[in-house]
């Protein structure tokens, strides 16, 4: 009785395998490693989406400084400094495309003028000496400068 339904049976109660409690014991163990993970894992994206924002403000502040080297005045808008968008009068303009911060926000330009106020119309007495990057803020939609879009958080 070699292949007797009764030998089978005996050999296969010496092989044990996993019971649903050690089951669960891996499942609870793999759970608590993601739950540690994600945070930094987001947070890491987070930190690269700033560096990124970081990346892009400056881009825009040498494209403004040669902008005005090439064109003897400060660009308005970001479309005077983008190739597909400049007038005709622009001379090489220095930004191949729109900028947008990695947060999805876009960047707008406003004059600075020598007396530190920004936004309003350059005088004589109070003539323009660069510009400022503005940003979308992600979280409320206010406009904020740049620098502080990205020191906030």
């Amino acid at each position: 009785m070699n292949g007797s339904p009764a030998q089978g049976r005996s050999s296969l109660r010496g092989t044990r395998g996993f019971t649903l409690v050690e089951l669960l014991v891996v499942l609870v163990i793999i759970a608590a490693l993601v739950l540690i993970a994600l945070p930094r894992y987001f947070e890491a994206v987070y930190r690269s989406q700033v560096r990124g924002c970081q990346s892009q403000i400056e881009v825009i502040s040498t494209a403004t400084q040669a902008f005005f080297a090439r064109n003897k005045q400060w660009p308005s808008t970001l479309d005077e400094m983008c190739e597909s968008t400049a007038p005709s009068w622009v001379v090489a303009p220095p930004l191949p495309e729109m900028p947008l911060c990695p947060f999805g926000a876009p960047y707008e330009l406003v004059p600075l003028l020598r007396d530190g106020s920004t936004g309003g119309a350059p005088s004589i007495g109070n003539p323009q000496v660069g510009v400022q990057v503005n940003v979308r803020d992600h979280f409320d939609g206010s406009w904020k400068t740049a620098e502080r879009h990205i020191d906030v958080r």
